[in-house]
């Protein structure tokens, strides 16, 4: 594959889903503290708490997002300070936030506090309560995906269409019999000790980035399946049913919701990504969703604070319907705010500190004037880029035109994992 490539077509679906994929983490957390009523003897609640694949979601759509956009043109080290200048901005101003939410003090905070602003978080067995920022945990593992991106981009782009699904069936059964032995050993009493110190696992979890890495590599190199959109998302609630039933009869733990749910994210970031490339018109590229989309990674740090500040409008009693209106006043005031954190907080300092760093690696000093032997060639300015020496591993997004919504310039690059946004500065 050449060092550098044409100008990929914008994914911008892929910057509307996101914002399901965060809604879908909040009901997750609105569920446990809204009571939703039983229907034919199901509890709604149940089909919630698989809201948590959103996270699978962002970690997929990740990988996907960086491996489309490569281009070695912007040096590793400069790879790395726009990674952290994507991710870190919003997460300490969503750490103070959630400060003041949890009424936290910092006798009890200060070492999870320092881990998480650290992005080492995942590292380490979580808390008994909650402390700091508790969905922070994820951008530690984001962390730790950007720093094996570079060194896993350029052989994995060399590797042909069976190579790959080789390695994507290898890591998916990794990583489903990863579970299949945690769940032997976790005591369901010690859900937050247990299982999520195995949930957080920051190497098990890079086998979702990788497979995002793997589905646009394999588009790269011309792999085109016939998947129509609206069936990979029906695999969605295909496959929720699915575990749901499975875990009422046993099969596997109720817990199983991230991983299950891997295969329907890969076929939906796929199905989204090709429709995009082929042209055709997408819903998800409308202007609310894609503005909602670049909101999304805001949302997903703020949105338990917001539960967790407005929790006490929500009466005990019974399970009831109207408990629907709250989580509406929830929906709306955590947008508010993470449009607010965004506008003023995640976009700005991005841009600031990206303006920091050097654009583009240095490029290679011109090679001293000397008398042509009598074969060569003269140099000409049309020798293509793939020329240039490849001895130097370097990794870049791909420069990509802005696109306005509402307030704020988004591109199609993705974090948390996430697209991102881009004003005057070089586009995740």
């Amino acid at each position: 594959m050449n060092s550098h490539k044409e100008r990929m077509p914008r994914v911008e679906s892929l910057t509307g889903l996101r914002w399901f994929a965060a809604f879908a983490v909040f009901l997750f957390h609105a569920n446990q503290i809204i009571k939703l009523p039983t229907v034919y003897g199901i509890k709604l609640g149940d089909f919630f708490r698989f809201g948590d694949a959103g996270v699978t979601f962002f970690y997929v759509l990740s990988g996907f997002v960086l491996t489309w956009s490569f281009s070695p043109t912007v040096g590793t080290g400069t790879f790395y300070w726009r990674r952290f200048a994507r991710v870190w901005p919003a997460l300490v101003v969503s750490t103070a936030i959630a400060w003041v939410s949890f009424d936290q003090v910092w006798h009890d905070s200060w070492k999870r506090t320092l881990l998480s602003l650290s992005l080492t978080e995942s590292w380490f067995p979580p808390a008994a309560h909650l402390v700091a920022n508790p969905v922070a945990w994820s951008v530690s593992c984001e962390a730790f995906f950007y720093l094996l991106f570079p060194f896993v981009i350029r052989p994995l782009l060399r590797l042909r269409l069976p190579a790959l699904a080789i390695i994507a069936a290898a890591g998916l059964f990794v990583e489903w019999a990863y579970w299949f032995f945690v769940q032997d050993l976790i005591d369901p009493k010690e859900y937050w000790i247990q299982l999520s110190w195995f949930l957080r696992f920051p190497p098990i979890r890079f086998i979702e980035f990788l497979l995002g890495m793997i589905a646009a590599a394999a588009l790269l190199r011309g792999w085109r399946p016939k998947l129509n959109l609206w069936v990979a998302l029906s695999t969605v609630p295909a496959s929720v049913l699915l575990l749901w039933w499975g875990a009422q009869l046993g099969w596997w733990g109720a817990h199983w919701s991230q991983q299950g749910l891997v295969p329907a994210c890969v076929l939906v970031v796929l199905a989204a990504a090709i429709r995009d490339i082929s042209g055709r018109p997408s819903i998800f590229r409308s202007k609310p969703l894609v503005a909602l989309g670049a909101w999304s990674y805001a949302f997903y740090l703020v949105h338990l604070s917001v539960i967790h500040w407005l929790m006490g409008t929500v009466k005990a009693g019974p399970a009831s319907w109207t408990n629907l209106k709250v989580l509406l006043i929830w929906t709306v005031l955590g947008i508010a705010l993470a449009w607010a954190c965004y506008r003023w907080v995640e976009h700005p300092v991005e841009r600031y500190l990206r303006n920091l760093y050097p654009r583009r690696a240095p490029s290679a000093p011109p090679a001293p004037p000397s008398a042509p032997a009598p074969s060569a060639v003269p140099a000409s300015p049309s020798v293509p880029a793939a020329q240039e020496p490849q001895d130097v591993a370097v990794v870049a997004e791909q420069p990509t035109e802005v696109v306005l919504t509402g307030r704020g310039v988004v591109s199609q690059e993705f974090e948390p994992g996430v697209y991102r946004s881009t004003g005057s500065f070089d586009a995740r």
